[in-house]
């Protein structure tokens, strides 16, 4: 609650204050500290991570292997990102001059990631950069990835769309702060602030127990995450096969797996379809490392939990009864939340999407040649 109440504030104020002026200080602020540390936090989080993590994650930073700038700032929608933590990073790497991983976390513990000629595969993996640890362990794991992964060519990202400010932002920032206002600021500042936390608390909690009736469960994979994601994964399942023998068991699923990803990537861009690249590029990277035709199915609730250990009858939310493929994780489980997908600004469970997933109906076997089924491809 201390911490839901301290965000609104911070909020809010930056609602009340943001200008040009305001947003440039903030990004030469962050430069100049990154300029003497690979590690940057924002006074206005400084709770995330205490002097001891801060030291830790400094002495990882700098023994990395690639050079890694981190920044913990509030990102909110008033500031001049916009809320956007990679548009954030490519200001910075602009300012800054300096090639290398920005790595973004916000008051709610997200990360981002924009990288710059750096000579590795930088993709962070979705299950990570979701994940339930706290902040300092979810960036500890991170970095660890980052220092160990695997050669890539260098490459830059595409540049972020600029945010455009809305209609109330802009009339905000024109007019600016009247004599008035600032007078009757701070009072009316504390008092609807408390107000507004305490309504937005009440709100929260009967739309988390509404998540959870409906199974629709933290991480959510929003279209742009869904989009890198399912790029990634594409491209990893290409590097295993080309690493891989055509003697592997599992090479012929693998290539079946690919062809079909990539037929739906390039044919289809709604989240069902999109995930559907995901399911099939991460089954045929499991039928190569375990060198098999017949690969096990990833787990029902979350993919990225891994392989299925055995079907079990579990009800799932908009599904209809039947045995599904759980981990062993979700088969010990009394609260089962499906990994949801943010269509149309609503969060479904992945396997409820429109399209695809509405003709596969739960039923993941032989996937690759249902999709070109649903593909209508012979």
């Amino acid at each position: 609650m201390k911490r839901l109440v301290t965000t609104l504030l911070i909020a809010m104020a930056a609602a009340a204050t943001v200008n040009t002026a305001h947003a440039a200080d903030r990004v030469d602020r962050i430069t100049a500290g990154l300029r003497q540390s690979p590690l940057f936090v924002d006074p206005d989080v400084s709770y995330l991570l205490d002097a001891r993590q801060r030291a830790t994650l400094g002495t990882q930073l700098r023994t990395a292997g690639v050079p890694i700038y981190l920044v913990v700032v509030p990102l909110l929608s008033e500031d001049e990102s916009a809320g956007d933590g990679e548009y954030l990073g490519s200001l910075l790497h602009q300012r800054l001059g300096r090639n290398g991983i920005y790595l973004i976390a916000d008051q709610r513990g997200d990360l981002d990631t924009m990288a710059y000629q750096v000579p590795r595969d930088t993709t962070l993996d979705f299950a990570l950069a979701t994940s339930d640890k706290p902040l300092p362990g979810k960036l500890h794991d991170a970095i660890d990835a980052f220092a160990h992964a695997p050669k890539a060519a260098p490459s830059d990202p595409a540049k972020p769309r600029t945010p455009e400010l809305d209609e109330r932002q802009k009339k905000s920032t024109a007019v600016g702060l009247t004599g008035q206002f600032t007078k009757t600021f701070f009072p009316a500042l504390i008092m609807s602030g408390l107000a507004l936390a305490l309504l937005f608390y009440l709100c929260l909690a009967v739309f988390r127990t509404f998540q959870a009736v409906r199974g629709a469960g933290r991480p959510a994979l929003g279209p742009r995450r869904l989009r890198r994601t399912a790029e990634a994964e594409l491209v990893r399942l290409a590097r295993a096969i080309g690493a891989a023998g055509e003697d592997n068991p599992g090479y012929a699923r693998a290539m079946a797996g690919y062809d079909a990803a990539k037929l739906l990537h390039d044919e289809k861009d709604d989240p069902g379809s999109r995930f559907g690249v995901v399911v099939l590029a991460l089954e045929g990277q499991d039928a190569l490392r375990d060198e098999t035709a017949d690969p096990a199915p990833r787990c029902m609730v979350n993919p990225f939990h891994g392989t299925a250990g055995r079907r079990v009858r579990r009800r799932l939310a908009d599904l209809p009864d039947g045995r599904r493929p759980l981990c062993d994780a979700c088969e010990k489980s009394h609260d089962l939340r499906p990994l949801t997908l943010e269509i149309k600004g609503r969060k479904r469970p992945y396997y409820a999407a429109p399209g695809l997933w509405e003709k596969l109906q739960g039923r993941t076997a032989d996937l690759p040649e249902r999709v070109l089924e649903y593909l209508g491809v012979d």
